[in-house]
Formats: C-alpha cells, sequence, structure tokens
C-alpha cells in the first residue's frame, strides 16, 4: 500500500516542492482582477490560511497583492499583537480580552480557527513586528488597522512604525476617528483613511478638516458622494469585494484600491496558466492523502 500511495504521490510532490504556497487547499485565481486595480488582502490571504496569522501574510504576498491588512490590539503589558476581534475566544483555544491579558498570557493559547487550519499546527497570534517583516520581505504595504478605543497608546505604536526602513509604504486605517486624528500628528506623511460603512458629505468634510488622505469604505449613500470623494482629492478603498461584477461596477466609478478575501491580482497568462496547473496537483494531492488516511483510520 506505501508503495501504490509513493507512486502516485510522487509528481505531486515534486511539483509540490517547487510551489511557494505548498501544504494549502487551493482556490484557482479565476477571479483575477484587473492590473491596474490594487488588491489588498483581507487579514491576509485569508481564504486559504487562518486569518490574521503569519502563513496568511506570507501567501498575500507569495500572491503579489499590494497590500496586506491587519488589525491590531496592544496587551496589558503593551505588545502590539494581530487580531481582528478584541477577545480571544474566535480564533484561539483559550478565552480573554486581549486588553487585560500579557503577552506571554497569550502565547499561552493557539490558534485553532480558519481556513486550513489544520495545515498549521501550533499557530499564535503573531506581533505587528513580525507582519512588517513579512511584508517588507515581499515589498507589499501594511495596512494597518487600529481596533477600537481602547488601543490608545499611540506614542508606543507611532515609536514602533517610524523605526522601520519601510514606513513610508504603510497606510493606516480605523473605524476611530480619535486615533487618525492621533497617529496623523505622529506619523504626518504616513496615509490614513477613515473606514465606514457608509461614506458621506460629511465624511468627505472630516477628512478634509484633518488631513486624512481617504474613505475606506463598504457604500457610499450616493454616486454623487463617491464622485464628490475623488474630486475632493481624497483616495478610495472598498471593503470587502470578492466577486468581479462588483469590483468592475468599483472600478468604473474611480476606485482603484479594493480589500478582499477572494479576488487576487493580475498575473501573466503563461504564470496563471502554471498556478492552475500546480494548484490542481496540490489539490488532487491532499484528497488522495486524505483518502487513504480515512482508510487507514477505519482499519
Amino acid at each position: 500500500m506505501k508503495k501504490i500511495l509513493a507512486a502516485i504521490l510522487a509528481p505531486a510532490v515534486i511539483f509540490s516542492s517547487a510551489a511557494s504556497t505548498a501544504n494549502t487547499k487551493y482556490l484557482y485565481d479565476s477571479y483575477i482582477i484587473r492590473g491596474d486595480m490594487d488588491a489588498i488582502a483581507h487579514r491576509g490571504y485569508s481564504a486559504v490560511a487562518p486569518e490574521n496569522t503569519l502563513p496568511a501574510f506570507e501567501l498575500a504576498g507569495q500572491h503579489g497583492f499590494w497590500g496586506a491588512e491587519c488589525d491590531i490590539h496592544i496587551t496589558s503589558d503593551g505588545v502590539w499583537i494581530i487580531s481582528h476581534d478584541s477577545n480571544i475566544e474566535r480564533m484561539t483555544d483559550g478565552e480573554g480580552e486581549i486588553k487585560d491579558m500579557t503577552y506571554d498570557e497569550l502565547m499561552q493559547y493557539t490558534i485553532d480557527a480558519g481556513s486550513n487550519v489544520e495545515k498549521y499546527p501550533g499557530l499564535k497570534m503573531p506581533k505587528i513586528v513580525d507582519y512588517l517583516d513579512i511584508c517588507k520581505k515581499y515589498g507589499i504595504h501594511p495596512v494597518i488597522e487600529i481596533k477600537y478605543e481602547s488601543n490608545s497608546d499611540f506614542d508606543s505604536l507611532s515609536e514602533i512604525l517610524n523605526t522601520r526602513e519601510e514606513k513610508d509604504m504603510f497606510v493606516i486605517i480605523s473605524f476611530e476617528r480619535g486615533a487618525l486624528i492621533e497617529m496623523k500628528k505622529r506619523m504626518p506623511n504616513t496615509p490614513m483613511y477613515l473606514l465606514e460603512s457608509l461614506s458621506t458629505m460629511e465624511s468627505i468634510d472630516f477628512c478634509l478638516e484633518n488631513g486624512i488622505e481617504g474613505l475606506d469604505l463598504a457604500g457610499v449613500e450616493s454616486v454623487e458622494t463617491l464622485n464628490a470623494i475623488h474630486e475632493a482629492g481624497l483616495d478610495t478603498i472598498v471593503w470587502t469585494i470578492d466577486d468581479m461584477n462588483s469590483a468592475q461596477m468599483w472600478y468604473e466609478h474611480g476606485v482603484r484600491k479594493i480589500t478582499t478575501d477572494l479576488l487576487v491580482p493580475d498575473a501573466p497568462r503563461n504564470t496563471r496558466l502554471l498556478h492552475k496547473i500546480v494548484w490542481g496537483i496540490l489539490n488532487l494531492r491532499d484528497s488522495i492523502l486524505r483518502f487513504f488516511e480515512n482508510i487507514s483510520s477505519s482499519c
């Protein structure tokens, strides 16, 4: 049985050793956005690896995303870590509020949820500096969301960011207007975007009055508002766009940046074909492995 399995899997093993995205379940990039639209990987490439983890950010870099979005919180002992939620229940085998826990306490727990989590045993919540290192490695823009009012140690955050040599690539986003105002004081040259579910003319006024470069929005109250945003010289990011029709609609209205879980950047045709072949083989390999694992477990 082992010899048969080895013979079946040999071609896939050869391909997998050359593939940068080995050991994940693969989504073929049938949803490829046009080359002049920047794609931001939502919490990293969270469709193929657990959100806000180092593997998700690595995959975003390997797939050529313009940026990788993350969410940050500060621990009780002043360590900035990456997590969407303010607590750890949804994504780990522990419980508790991040702001009430030390970094060492957080490290006692393991991420046990998210895409293909079984492929990444022992995952921990990463520090912001580890995320920044990956973004630098691949030359992608860190898109950093400051979550909630409790994350208000702007001095320590700006100190970390300002010491990075690639700081001119940073983008800061937040629903918290006060956070953007405070960070703009400390990092005047860093683009900042106001996150909103629905942007209005008042949103434009806020950005212009406070030197905020753009709006990171899920919708606008009218097409006129969207036109006014661009006429005011403000940039736009739209979230979370996971289908081509929506991407095309926003593109036709002047949007050139989207945050996405599923869409991937354009690539040369021969590269897309190679990805399709390799990803298909790796998916087949994983299916065969699971088949034989099920047989073994039932014997």
